[in-house]
């Protein structure tokens, strides 16, 4: 053989293992979905949205990128082993829904990337060191806002003229709630209101029907229902609450406007889940968390329900309706 055919059949043969090293598929990233929510489509779930928002991104579950569900169902104590179970998978980034499963998360791991969603003080609970500059392997999506507590009373003032006493619905031993029921309580005492707060412990919806007595004991011309995932998860049972005491009611969620509930005054939860699916596509591109800012939600809706309004004899001050984000019919 001439050497010159010598050379170009060797050097061929040491570049096919290079060619096909080269034109090997990339490793699909995995995401590792961690939350206190119950598994599936559900009206307030964060299922249908974070994948809403992760194909508007151009990713496709089964195609380009896998997910592992970790759900918890309510159950919190059992998150820090659900985040584990992610770690030693490993997957390359978590995506955390809710307070409780984010602590969980950054627990876990100091290493793997956390993106979070539906917290509401990160800061107040060690999750980062500050909205704007993270400094730590976690970033993501608050609820964090400035007076909701004394808007929805507010709300609820002007919806119900002459309402002098308020109860207010909170899930026992759930720190939001209680945060946001101190808050209540102090916007109340400004507002020249009494708050009258009822607590009920999960997971047995048939809890919330039990509480109806207690929260009508001294006579309340209006209902406030706090924050809970659980009240969410069993949202049929949560609006009952509000039917079976015949007391217009006002939720922190549009979902339960959506649902048949009065009125409603919060954060747009499917877009706050979207802001931070864009948080995971740009870590899985290579961001590092610590230089993406919290997100932080920059405007809150109001939204009434016709319908529900008239059921229990209430005309909608035009005020309302036109500070209002949606009128449901």
């Amino acid at each position: 053989m001439r050497r010159r055919e010598f050379i170009i059949m060797l050097g061929g043969a040491v570049a096919s293992p290079l060619t096909a090293r080269a034109q090997r598929p990339q490793a699909i990233p995995k995401i590792g979905y961690l939350s206190d929510e119950t598994e599936g489509l559900h009206l307030f779930n964060s299922y249908g949205s974070v994948l809403d928002g992760l194909r508007r991104l151009g990713y496709e579950e089964g195609r380009n990128v896998t997910i592992e569900y970790r759900y918890a169902a309510g159950k919190v104590e059992l998150l820090p082993s659900l985040a584990a179970e992610l770690v030693a998978l490993p997957v390359d980034v978590i995506f955390s829904v809710g307070t409780v499963a984010t602590k969980a998360a950054v627990a876990a791991t100091k290493t793997i990337p956390v993106v979070f969603a539906r917290v509401g003080d990160p800061v107040r609970y060690g999750i980062v060191a500050s909205l704007a500059h993270p400094g730590s392997n976690a970033t993501g999506a608050t609820l964090l806002t400035t007076d909701l507590a004394e808007k929805r009373l507010q709300l609820l003032k002007e919806m119900v003229p002459g309402v002098t006493r308020i109860a207010v619905l909170h899930e026992q031993n759930f720190a939001p709630g209680d945060i946001e029921l101190k808050q209540l309580e102090a916007a109340a005492s400004l507002l020249n209101l009494e708050v009258q707060a009822t607590g009920v412990a999960p997971p047995q919806p048939g809890a919330l029907d039990a509480a109806v007595p207690a929260l009508m004991n001294d006579s309340p011309g209006a209902l406030l229902v706090g924050s809970s995932g659980w009240f969410e998860d069993v949202y049929q049972h949560t609006l009952g609450v509000a039917s079976k005491s015949h007391l217009p009611a006002l939720y922190v969620r549009g979902e339960y406007v959506d649902a048949g509930g009065l009125m409603s005054y919060g954060v747009n939860y499917p877009d706050m889940y979207r802001s931070a699916v864009d948080y995971v596509a740009k870590i899985l591109k290579g961001a590092k968390p610590s230089d993406l800012p919290v997100w932080q939600p920059e405007k809150v809706e109001l939204v009434i329900n016709r319908r529900t309004a008239k059921a229990v004899n209430l005309t909608l001050p035009l005020s309302l309706v036109g500070f209002a984000e949606r009128i449901v019919e």
